[in-house]
């Protein structure tokens, strides 16, 4: 893949747009009352890539591209999303797209910003998540039932999928975070098939106040306390302070962030938490036309990462030449490294590892 996809859900006036502009550096229109987010706000980030920087000082090339995270903002779920409720279908069809969910959550305390009821965190993830696995549901239940009537003419394979919604299905309906590492590679299979929404990897992004970057804050501790027994991932931001600071300089950047505590920007900590719940690294392809970076699953073969660069160099693959980028670096001269035997020739069964330079040889 060149780029992955990250959803932006929550509920209403939780603080998606305010995310989706800071982490973006877009214009996102944020309203104080729900549903100012109809058509989901969509934006392609280039992904901060040292490695990719370094490179670039020691090899002749016309372009450097880095590898790219698509953001997209949809708009506020509630209680009934699953029916149709406050366009809830229409939103719900956004996620079923996405790679990964950032599931946005309120802690900031507001007199002027509308919320459901008090501001509640732990409720306000068990009602968004009830919604999702209530769509996985009623998805299922219809695949299941349409299934079942032309399984009567005897089709075992047709039985076979059957008997493994069903199971999905029961899963789903016991309230149990699920993991698709933990399911079958039909239940998988399945599962991606459907575009099931609960199952996809997924992050609680815990929008905190200003005033909560300096110092501890209960709510978040409650709410940490409950995503860990979820399985899931939690990182805190302040959307509001981070959309201020997106347009200021480097400098006054890092300045800003440091007053707060704040070791990297929002985009950096959520590409890293994508990276991780995805399970995804990077390699680099280059040539006298492109530097280029490439994001690909971890585990992928050679084979898996020509296909990704151009089908033709999958389909005539040869072999690969493949050096870690750090020994690149070191020595600063693909002729050194060469010269030096650093240079791994390797076959399509090859695994690439994050941080590979790899040259392909096809036909």
């Amino acid at each position: 893949m060149m780029s992955f996809s990250i959803g932006i859900v929550g509920l209403p006036n939780v603080g998606k747009s305010t995310l989706f502009n800071a982490l973006t550096g877009g214009e996102a229109h944020c309203s104080h009352f729900p549903f100012c987010t109809i058509d989901p706000n969509k934006a392609i980030v280039p992904v901060p890539d040292v490695t990719l920087e370094a490179i670039a000082r020691y090899i002749t090339t016309k372009k450097t591209t880095p590898t790219t995270l698509e953001v997209i903002d949809i708009a506020g779920l509630i209680e009934g999303s699953h029916k149709g409720e406050g366009l809830g279908n229409q939103f719900l069809s956004h996620v079923q797209k996405v790679d990964a969910i950032a599931h946005v959550v309120r802690l900031f305390a507001d007199t002027h910003v509308s919320h459901v009821g008090e501001v509640d965190p732990v409720r306000d993830v068990e009602i968004v998540e009830m919604e999702l696995r209530l769509k996985d549901l009623e998805i299922l239940s219809k695949r299941r039932a349409s299934i079942e009537k032309k399984a009567k003419s005897g089709d075992k394979e047709l039985r076979k999928e059957g008997d493994t919604l069903s199971l999905l299905e029961k899963k789903i309906s016991e309230n149990i975070r699920i993991s698709l590492d933990v399911l079958s590679e039909k239940e998988r299979k399945i599962a991606r098939n459907m575009g099931l929404i609960s199952l996809k990897p997924t992050m609680i992004i815990a929008n905190v106040g200003a005033e909560s970057l300096k110092r501890a804050h209960e709510t978040f501790a409650k709410l940490k306390a409950y995503v860990d027994t979820r399985g899931l991932m939690m990182l805190g931001i302040s959307a509001k302070i981070e959309e201020e600071i997106v347009t200021l300089d480097t400098d006054e950047r890092k300045a800003f962030l440091d007053e707060y505590g704040i070791k990297q920007g929002s985009l950096e900590r959520l590409i890293l938490a994508g990276y991780t719940l995805l399970d995804l690294i990077t390699f680099y392809t280059f040539n006298e036309n492109e530097l280029r970076a490439w994001t690909l699953r971890k585990g992928s073969s050679v084979l898996d990462a020509a296909h990704t660069v151009h089908t033709d160099m999958a389909k005539g693959f040869i072999k690969a030449e493949v050096v870690q980028a750090a020994v690149f670096l070191e020595h600063k001269s693909m002729k050194d490294v060469k010269e030096k035997g650093l240079m791994n020739l390797e076959g399509k069964e090859y695994r690439v590892t994050d941080g590979d330079i790899v040259f392909i040889h096809f036909t």
